[in-house]
């Protein structure tokens, strides 16, 4: 009972700072930074038992988080092309979400890089996964973890960003329940936002 409502609240805190995050959209960049600095750190001090070589890279992670990263840009890249010929009102809605998350300045791909990315699979994948996964097993661990990780984003009031943190997150999660590898899950998560923010957006 105490660890379910360790996970809850460590949620909550999530689910404050992000939405604060995406609210305040003129400042989105500096606050949303500092919440994933925030999650870092609540993940380290709650997990006494990570070790720091478990983020070391070998070419294997790099191997498959290039393709798994690539498959899940072109999954999403489907499903844009999709959306411009099917009759749904949603475009308007991939567009905001550019306008909100897209990197504009130099220190935004740095802090997406060096902070955000890795910030999102120690705190969503490593610590909150994993807690889950010894509570309610592999499977509904995963699940219920990524529609955790889609709840959070609920707050930007855009349907297709939690669609997309959903598919993400499963991908991910189930990435990470395979190969045990956060620096995996860094790798593909980096890719698929090099692809998707910055070689080839979706929204043309």
């Amino acid at each position: 009972m105490k660890q379910t409502l360790w996970i809850i609240g460590v949620w909550a805190l999530a689910n404050l700072l992000l939405g604060i995050s995406f609210q305040l959209t003129d400042q989105f960049w500096i606050l949303f930074t500092f919440s994933l600095l925030t999650l870092i750190c609540i993940s380290l001090i709650g997990d006494r038992s990570y070790s720091i070589k478990k983020a070391f890279f070998s070419f294997k992670d790099i191997s498959y988080g290039f393709v798994t990263g690539t498959i899940l840009y072109a999954i999403f890249l489907v499903a844009y092309l999709l959306l411009k010929v099917l009759p749904f009102p949603l475009l308007p809605f991939v567009e905001d979400l550019y306008s909100v998350v897209g990197p504009t300045f130099w220190w935004h791909y740095i802090a997406l890089v060096v902070i955000i990315i890795p910030g999102e699979e120690v705190f969503w994948r490593r610590f909150l996964q994993t807690r889950l996964v010894q509570k309610t097993g592999r499977y509904k661990g995963v699940l219920i973890a990524s529609t955790m990780y889609a709840l959070a984003h609920i707050w930007t009031g855009n349907p297709m960003l939690v669609a997309a943190a959903l598919t993400a997150g499963i991908t991910w999660g189930a990435l990470y329940e395979w190969k045990k590898s956060l620096a995996m899950i860094i790798i593909s998560h980096l890719i698929f936002d090099l692809w998707l923010l910055v070689i080839f957006p979706l929204n043309f």
